[in-house]
């Protein structure tokens, strides 16, 4: 099972931007299931997405000879669900590049949708050595490099979706392999304050091979999707009077790996609650060490 989600990149300029697309399919196992019983793209890997398009740009533009990891993001907001049956239109911009790490931001749509903004994003460089061998880096880049009308595609002209949107399906006959991405268990709950989780890391999970094939550690996306998740399981359990949807992941740290082994804690705390928005601040631990921070922002439905 693949952790790699360009499906193709239309245009390419070496440090500058690059362009491309991913299909959501019945292929894809990381969907879910919304209220509407209709499948989705998990929303931190939309994030993933672009961050991959992003990298595959940094990499080129240095030979392959080093390669960006997740470090820091200012703001990741979702703006609506992807669909399965829908193709996302991937955009990553660079801001600079040096040899010690990359500055980017990007954009992904759905026809004329704007479905997920990456801003203010820095990923630290390091040597491609340490995670994939030289010829098979470079021959994951050689089977998605394939340059096309960018203008035809994001005109729907070639995918034919600019506007009506394919009609979704619903969760009846048909079910999807699903990846979960959640924590394992609740360590303690004070419903509409606070919330504490652990996930343990095994290296069964699905995404380590492209993870890295030299040193698997898992994605900063799986476990921002995690939060998310368990930001869901918080208002459900505070079974507050407003009904509140996310909005957007703000201040965004990676500060070390996570190794198949380790122990991963996560703490939620309620940081501010009025009828527009929610906050909560959550913060990740391997052995009481600090290893993610975000904080996740609901809006009150309707705002």
């Amino acid at each position: 099972m693949r952790f790699l989600f360009v499906d193709r990149i239309l245009q390419l300029v070496p440090g500058e931007l690059a362009r491309g697309i991913k299909h959501v399919t019945r292929d894809d196992p990381y969907l879910y299931n919304d209220a509407q019983g209709q499948f989705c793209f998990a929303s931190s890997l939309i994030g993933e997405s672009l961050g991959q398009l992003a990298a595959w740009n940094v990499m080129l533009a240095n030979d392959f000879s080093y390669r960006p990891v997740a470090g820091v993001v200012a703001s990741a907001c979702l703006h609506r669900p992807v669909l399965m049956g829908e193709t996302l239109l991937l955009e990553s911009f660079i801001d600079c590049l040096d040899e010690t790490a990359v500055q980017y931001h990007s954009v992904a749509r759905v026809g004329a949708d704007t479905v997920f903004t990456v801003d203010g994003a820095l990923g630290p460089l390091l040597p491609m050595s340490q995670f994939i061998s030289d010829d098979e880096v470079r021959r994951q880049f050689a089977e998605i490099n394939r340059p096309g009308d960018w203008s035809a595609f994001s005109s729907g002209s070639i995918l034919g979706q600019a506007s009506p949107q394919p009609h979704p399906v619903v969760n009846s006959a048909y079910t999807s392999f699903h990846v979960p991405m959640l924590f394992d268990r609740i360590l303690q709950s004070e419903p509409g304050l606070s919330i504490t989780a652990e996930k343990r890391i095994t290296r069964s999970a699905p995404y380590f091979p492209d993870h890295f094939p030299f040193n698997p550690v898992l994605p900063m996306t799986v476990l921002l999707e995690c939060k998310l998740n368990l930001a869901r399981l918080f208002l459900e359990k505070a079974a507050f009077s407003i009904p509140y949807q996310i909005s957007e992941l703000r201040k965004i740290k990676m500060n070390g790996f996570v190794y198949p082994g380790d122990s991963l804690q996560c703490h939620a705390q309620l940081l501010q609650r009025d009828e527009r928005e929610l906050i909560l601040r959550f913060r990740s631990e391997v052995e009481g060490k600090r290893v993610c921070v975000v904080d996740v922002v609901m809006l009150a439905k309707g705002c």
